[in-house]
């Protein structure tokens, strides 16, 4: 389960921060690597030996007189990975990586790293480069092992992210053949309103790659410093935009800086039109994704023949134009911190927030904040001016396990008017009163009691194992620390394809007894499933009971993956479902026997409130689950 999730029209999480202008209008920032940085700012630098086009840039120096971001938005890159760089480490959200170590979403390419300084590295902090919008959030989603990867993997990655609340998704990939899974989930988040970008690939051919060619998606080729299409960049005639891509100097891994080594250009110029779409997103937040493709198409600077050509589509990427063609608000809030999501039960929480006038009038004759914790009438408070555009406000002391419920509402100088969520009160945001305690880990390195039915040592039995790995599973297991067992299917007899897959079936795993009380509780673990088959589908299924197994509740059937998927719900989430002891379970079969089917599990972690009731032995359980915290 997402702790942020968004559907259209609402977002139900956003966080941003405001700082003053850290960089006054027409001035170069003093990050000293800024020279380098030709593709933000053209003034006939050399790069490489090539003396650059003045002009031959996204017109950053002048995009920034206009906005210099926010971070309410949220920018994710499906990939590679990314290291957490002083650059931006403040603002890199925790993420998930569906291959190799969930717990480690660094870069193993390289390459995340670096896109992620072209999009958000912080400018005027006297150090390294300039990121096109500085106070951006970034969420690392790591779907390749080194710098291969799957379509399936990368489409779980892109439906993650969307999930997550991204407001753009960056998938610097290149695949070439049209899998179905990867179109699917682009059009999913085509649905949720977010803007999908990724390179036309670094053939040097004429062939755009997936995703990028899918109608869903910003395609982007890749320009040198003379205005020219690299040599490196593929064309043709799904191309959208083009930007600076070979040759662009920012943020690498181990806190360093560097170039992004040709022929990897198309992903460093779709980083580009990224980093655009995100400070059009933070400039004009009511502006939908289709909206913000548009501005950014109708505001390009042509190159090559007149109009949308093969080589460039509608042009490079311009990103003051881009600014001055959306509809700016002309009232806005703008965030300090973390808009608070889950509460010190029975405290008071105060945050701060910043009402800005487009027109830059510090004067808001009226600022509220609204409140509820009931499916009730708002209540009303005050926000308090404390000086210039900061207003604080104060969220009640909240019962633990409660949910607030909130919204902010401010009344410009003008008359106009603005609330967060823009769409408030018919959406808002949510806060919980609560503190989650783990109280079960199972790592599978020692025998926790989990039972094993169905299948035998030639069927695809269920078995506690450090995993060899085949085609349809990975050797490398993916647990936390040092851990190297988990449960997979097949795995008896070594690990060769078909030999010991699952036949049959179902052939099932159950964890042992938790014993929780009445209370909520988190479950998270992780998943790999892979099924070839061309017949039936065969799926893995997720269930949990409260009441020791006597019955079960659905709670998710996974199809193929092929990828280490972390996975979470809340009892809460099944409220007809009552009882004490929990168990969850996992089965998979191939019946009828058409299908080169597997499955994996790794790490399940139980997580209460910390307030716990009285009812509840956690010495009990630790005992139980042999817990490593």
């Amino acid at each position: 389960m997402s702790i942020m999730m968004r559907r259209r029209g609402i977002t139900i999480l956003t966080i941003a921060i405001w700082l003053p202008s850290i960089s006054a209008r027409g001035a170069v920032p003093n990050d000293p690597d800024w020279p380098l940085q030709w593709g933000l700012h053209n003034i006939g630098q050399t790069v490489e030996g090539q003396e650059g086009v003045i002009g031959a840039d996204v017109d950053a120096l002048a995009a920034w007189d206009l906005h210099q971001g926010t971070s309410s938005v949220l920018v994710a890159i499906v990939g590679s990975g990314i290291d957490p760089h002083p650059e931006f480490a403040d603002r890199l959200l925790p993420g998930i990586a569906t291959i190799g170590d969930p717990f480690d979403e660094r870069d193993v390419c390289p390459q995340d790293t670096h896109l992620a300084g072209i999009i958000a590295a912080t400018m005027g902090n006297g150090v390294g480069v300039a990121g096109l919008n500085p106070f951006a959030r970034i969420l690392p989603v790591r779907v390749l092992g080194g710098c291969t990867g799957g379509e399936e993997a990368a489409a779980e990655g892109i439906l993650w992210a969307v999930d997550q609340g991204a407001d753009v998704i960056l998938v610097p990939l290149q695949f070439y053949g049209k899998a179905a899974r990867l179109e699917t989930a682009v059009a999913y988040a085509a649905a949720n309103d977010v803007v999908v970008v990724a390179p036309t690939g670094n053939t040097g051919d004429d062939q755009v790659a997936f995703p990028a060619a899918f109608d869903d998606c910003i395609a982007v080729s890749g320009t040198t410093n003379l205005d020219a299409l690299s040599v490196n960049s593929n064309f043709g005639a799904d191309v959208d935009l083009a930007a600076p891509g070979l040759f662009i100097w920012s943020t690498w891994i181990n806190d360093g800086y560097g170039y992004l080594e040709p022929p990897r250009d198309s992903a460093a110029a779709a980083a580009f039109v990224a980093g655009v779409a995100s400070l059009v997103r933070s400039y004009a937040p009511p502006l939908s994704a289709a909206g913000v493709r548009q501005v950014l198409l109708d505001t390009a600077d042509d190159l090559g023949d007149p109009g949308w050509d093969h080589l460039y589509g509608a042009g490079r990427v311009n990103a003051r134009r881009a600014l001055e063609s959306a509809p700016a608000p002309a009232l806005r809030f703008e965030h300090t911190e973390r808009l608070p999501m889950l509460l010190n039960p029975d405290r008071e929480t105060t945050f701060q927030v910043h009402i800005v006038d487009v027109a830059e009038s510090v004067v808001i004759p009226l600022a509220r904040l609204y409140y509820r914790s009931d499916s009730g009438g708002f209540v009303r408070s005050s926000l308090a001016h404390v000086g210039g555009t900061l207003f604080e406000g104060q969220l009640p002391a909240t019962p633990c396990q409660e949910n607030l419920e909130y919204y902010l509402f401010a009344v410009g100088n003008g008359g106009s008017v603005v609330t967060h969520p823009l769409d408030a009160p018919a959406t808002f945001r949510n806060a919980e009163a609560i503190i989650w305690q783990e109280i079960f880990a199972d790592d599978f390195e020692q025998d926790g009691g989990w039972e094993v039915e169905g299948g035998d040592n030639t069927t695809g039995r269920w078995s506690r194992v450090d995993p060899v790995g085949t085609a349809a599973q990975p050797e490398y297991d993916a647990s936390r620390g040092d851990a190297s067992d988990c449960y997979v299917t097949g795995q008896h007899f070594g690990g060769s394809d078909g030999t010991n897959d699952v036949d049959g079936g179902p052939v099932v795993l159950t964890s042992p007894v938790i014993p929780l009380g009445s209370h909520d509780a988190e479950i998270s673990y992780a998943r790999w499933f892979h099924c070839s088959g061309t017949g039936d589908e065969d799926f893995l299924a997720v269930e949990m009971s409260r009441d020791n197994g006597s019955t079960w509740e659905h709670v998710e059937s996974v199809a193929s993956t092929d990828a280490w998927v972390q996975a979470s719900f809340r009892l809460s989430d099944f409220p007809e479902v009552s009882g004490s002891q929990l168990r969850v379970r996992f089965s998979t079969s191939d019946s009828p026997n058409d299908s080169l089917t597997e499955g994996r599990i790794r790490t399940m972690i139980v997580k209460i409130p910390k307030t716990v009731p009285s009812g509840i032995n956690i010495q009990l359980i630790a005992a139980i689950t042999k817990q490593k915290v």
